[in-house]
């Protein structure tokens, strides 16, 4: 492929939870960006995790001289797996997505990060992946009613802020109808004349079957408005080959222990569960190698039998190898016994629990000892 193409840009969708490419998004190019890359004779190549595009090498320059496109290319992203949104940090993003909403991430923007020990060029604020991700998803014919929104209604596209549509409501009990067929899907910008503006997706595809979208706007003549360090072409043609980060985090939670003796003849009331860091050195320079629970003061029956409680003093991130992260033991305080070691906690075994931030999530460890 060197030989007869030339790097364009990557996108790469990377994960806390499994330290590395995420396995469970899925990108793909919508209809209209399949027809784009077909215009200047590009090919698309995905990827676990991630998707590559190239123009050819021997008339790179020639071809990309001539890109005047107004739109960006646009990616689907499909989840492969359903615990994707066990494992992940949404935050107030994850209440309004499913159902009527997707994630939508573009370069229009220029975010940087370190990410995995390297600096990257990210598709989002750089510590809150989903900030401002979650739009609405609308039809490509659709109507609108004019309450108290104003009768004038304009489409406009992000970047440029050209207005791609308006009309207008000639009668206030007669809903408008919208029509977009002609537009490519994305990103777009609703204008009810009294109303704020809202960002929308503009597809036909139900919301339910597409997790996310990604948009790269390429630069050229008619995306002059794009920052020069987003930009993979400018204006003559000449490429500058980037790679897209869509960085996610891992949901954190309290770790809740339930140790349980079967047989009912052990008291674990002496005991302490304590957690070690494998690699101490955080983000703001901590060296604490420790990870605290604390034994709660009353024990509780669970199916007939008494169970001692511990609870992590700070939320911990669910990862797909923890083992790799930090270790846990159950130890005996002064008994001289072994120390147990401990299973970690897993996506979807959460409850809530009563914390001061609203939504705070428990992940219950049952353990039979």
């Amino acid at each position: 492929m060197a030989a007869l193409y030339t790097p364009l840009f990557r996108i790469e969708c990377l994960h806390e939870y499994s330290a590395g490419p995420c396995r469970s998004l899925e990108l793909s190019p919508t209809e209209e960006c399949r027809a784009l890359l077909a215009r200047y004779r590009m090919i698309f190549r995905g990827f676990t995790g991630g998707a590559e595009v190239y123009p050819p090498a021997q008339s790179a320059a020639e071809v990309l001289r001539q890109f005047d496109e107004s739109s960006p290319f646009t990616f689907r992203l499909r989840a492969t797996e359903a615990a994707l949104h066990s494992y992940t940090e949404f935050g107030d993003a994850g209440r309004s997505a499913p159902g009527h909403s997707l994630f939508y991430f573009d370069n229009a923007a220029y975010h940087q990060g370190e990410i995995f020990g390297s600096t990257r060029q990210l598709l989002h604020a750089t510590d809150a992946p989903f900030a401002g991700a979650a739009v609405p998803v609308r039809p490509k014919i659709f109507s609108v009613a004019q309450g108290d929104g104003g009768s004038n209604i304009q489409v406009i596209e992000p970047l440029t802020q050209q207005a791609l549509w308006q009309g207008a409501i000639e009668h206030p009990d007669a809903p408008l109808l919208i029509d977009l067929r002609r537009l490519p899907e994305g990103i777009y910008i609703f204008q009810q004349e009294k109303k704020d503006p809202e960002k929308f997706y503009l597809s036909d595809l139900p919301p339910a079957q597409q997790w996310g979208a990604i948009a790269i706007y390429a630069g050229g003549i008619r995306q002059a408005a794009l920052p020069k360090n987003c930009s993979v072409l400018d204006s003559a043609g000449a490429v500058s080959p980037r790679t897209f980060t869509l960085a996610l985090k891992s949901r954190r939670t309290i770790w809740r222990y339930y140790i349980i003796d079967p047989a009912g003849k052990q008291d674990f009331s002496s005991h302490e569960l304590s957690g070690t860091l494998r690699n101490p050195t955080g983000e703001n320079g901590a060296t604490d190698s420790s990870i605290v629970f604390v034994r709660q003061k009353q024990t509780v029956p669970i199916d007939g039998r008494t169970a001692w409680v511990f609870e992590s003093q700070n939320p911990l991130p669910l990862l797909q190898a923890p083992g790799a992260e930090f270790s846990l033991a159950l130890r005996p305080n002064g008994t001289g016994k072994r120390a147990i070691r401990l299973p970690f906690a897993q996506p979807g075994s959460f409850v809530f629990i009563d914390r001061p931030q609203p939504g705070s999530l428990c992940s219950e460890v049952f353990v039979y000892i």
